[in-house]
């Protein structure tokens, strides 16, 4: 079992290293000078002891820092390192080192090794495949940077001192190019539901959205119990490369998670418990986050666990401060979520997830409000739609007529082309509603209809256009006569016989300056609705000599 995830980690990062060489173009420093690199993710071989010289350490490390300080090894030795996570894998192009500014000390050569995993290790060799020496510095405070031959994929990168003057003392810096290190998930794209929320009053506070690491506030579970769990929606599967933990903020009561595990799924169906592969022996992916007892004046580690279930990951120590873990073997997945096992006080959190992006077309379920804006979840997709009543569409059906079928509107193609569409004329009533199932209540934030029309204004004396598959002729002239597209949200049913509509109105589009004839209508919420049923209502204009009008939905998208 765990060969296979480890070969399917392999392959998740063969995967990043050709988005990597394909995409990544913007090569810079990847954290050690801006501190996006924080200090427990910088190690080393051994350093000098601080009751030697407090100003040697692992975090002073950094390029640029103040002179006199850097990290210094404690040995005069060529076996000493100062090693990098770079927390996800990264396209490393160079180097970048300096001595310590004393004056005194640098590295004069110096090898790179760097790994995906922190096991298995490789050397940057040359052109005979030897390992390569590089020439360091020449002095103290001169900053050197030195390019690869070829770019390498690493997350571990470790600088091994070769020779030194005075004392192996170094700042260094990666350069290179890092895709999947962003956050994804975060709302209003992503979603966030729970298992309970605790009561609150006016729903102030302690509610799912609350639970987002942006957020001042934070989810609290109703219940104290290790079945509660915090899950988010990410949209279209993508790569997850770290997830980030908070407390609850906004208490003066002292409440957040002390140790949590992660599942995840893309179908909420199936779920898979996040496994490490590689680690047999609990090894703290972040020791500098620590627990301090009340009566201690030493910090308590909150180290990681590896079991055979699963990695229990350890989790905060206060409300505020921020514990990041980079996932040593990433995975794929829509729905990820927190199990909370111990906790502080009761169980509150905040939560956040670092991943690639999802780029290119949204896939089947999904959809984009607008092309620049990242894919959301399209709850109509494929779901149950009729025109006017359920009674009315079962008789549709059991005639076999299909022209102007209710269910072409949530098909999931795009295709405007009049025999791919439904039709809602006033031959179905005074005015026709179509309407669809999204199969639970739901948060309704608007909806996106693509039509027939391309924005060309309808000809004065409309030519009849023949449905393609046996239905009647059909006018332009019956758009024309269209006045109005109005979106209801409903959380309940009608009738068999009832095409009334008593649900809260979301908005509307006319046909001023255009507006309804457009390929495509966005109609956004006033304010979000929580329903079932969407409905579209279709107006007619009061003022026509030809009572007859028509609307064509090609598709209807609804997003949250």
């Amino acid at each position: 079992m765990a060969g296979r995830l480890w070969q399917t980690c392999l392959f998740v990062y063969l995967g990043i290293g050709l988005v990597l060489a394909n995409v990544c173009t913007n090569i810079g420093p990847l954290g050690m000078i801006t501190g996006n690199i924080k200090d427990w993710q910088i190690t080393a071989s051994s350093t000098y002891p601080k009751s030697w010289d407090r100003k040697c350490d692992v975090k002073y490390a950094r390029v640029y820092l103040p002179n006199k300080y850097g990290w210094c090894a404690k040995y005069k030795s060529s076996s000493e390192w100062l090693k990098i996570d770079l927390g996800v894998a990264a396209r490393v192009t160079g180097v970048v080192i300096q001595g310590r500014g004393d004056g005194k000390e640098w590295v004069t050569t110096f090898k790179v090794s760097y790994s995906m995993d922190d096991y298995n290790e490789e050397y940057v060799t040359d052109q005979y495949g030897n390992h390569r020496v590089l020439e360091g510095n020449t002095d103290a405070y001169s900053v050197k940077h030195v390019y690869l031959d070829r770019p390498i994929l690493a997350r571990y990168v470790k600088f091994h001192t070769v020779a030194w003057h005075k004392h192996p003392s170094m700042r260094v810096e990666v350069q290179g190019c890092q895709l999947c290190k962003e956050y994804i998930g975060l709302p209003p794209y992503g979603r966030i539901t729970a298992s309970s929320s605790g009561k609150q009053r006016r729903k102030s506070s302690c509610q799912p959205e609350d639970g987002t690491v942006l957020s001042n506030k934070g989810w609290c579970a109703r219940h104290s119990s290790t079945n509660e769990w915090l899950q988010v929606d990410v949209g279209p599967p993508t790569l997850i490369t770290g997830i980030i933990t908070k407390g609850r903020a906004d208490s003066k009561k002292q409440h957040w998670v002390t140790r949590y595990k992660i599942s995840y799924s893309n179908d909420t169906l199936f779920w898979y418990e996040y496994k490490d592969p590689q680690h047999t022996e609990p090894r703290p992916q972040n020791p500098w986050l620590w627990k301090t007892g009340i009566n201690s004046s030493r910090p308590i580690l909150i180290p990681d666990i590896y079991t055979e279930d699963g990695l229990l990951f350890g989790g905060n120590s206060d409300k505020n401060t921020e514990r990041v873990h980079y996932i040593n073997s990433p995975f794929v997945a829509r729905h990820i979520r927190f199990h909370p096992l111990e906790w502080h006080g009761k169980i509150s959190m905040r939560v956040g997830l670092y991943g690639c992006p999802h780029t290119g077309g949204c896939g089947d379920a999904f959809m984009r409000v607008n092309e620049d804006t990242p894919c959301v979840e399209n709850l109509a997709y494929k779901k149950e739609a009729w025109i006017n009543s359920k009674r009315h569409y079962k008789r549709h059906i059991r005639n076999r007529i299909v022209h102007g079928h209710a269910s072409r509107a949530v098909d999931g193609r795009i295709d405007v082309s009049l025999s791919s569409c439904t039709i809602l004329d006033n031959l179905y009533g005074d005015n026709p509603i179509w309407t669809v199932d999204i199969g639970k209540i739901s948060p309704i934030s608007g909806v996106v209809i693509y039509t027939w029309q391309d924005g060309v204004p309808v000809p004065a004396e409309p030519a009849a256009v023949e449905s393609t598959e046996g239905g009647t002729p059909y006018k332009d002239e019956m758009m024309n006569n269209l006045d109005r597209l109005i979106i209801y949200v409903d959380d309940k049913s009608k009738g068999e016989d009832d095409s009334s509509v008593s649900g809260n109105m979301c908005g509307y589009v006319s046909k001023i300056n255009g507006a309804l004839f457009s390929q495509k209508i966005h109609v956004q919420c006033v304010r979000p609705q929580d329903g079932r049923y969407v409905l579209v209502e279709a107006w007619g204009a009061s003022n026509s000599w030809s009572r007859l009008f028509s609307a064509v939905l090609c598709e209807v998208m609804v997003y949250a």
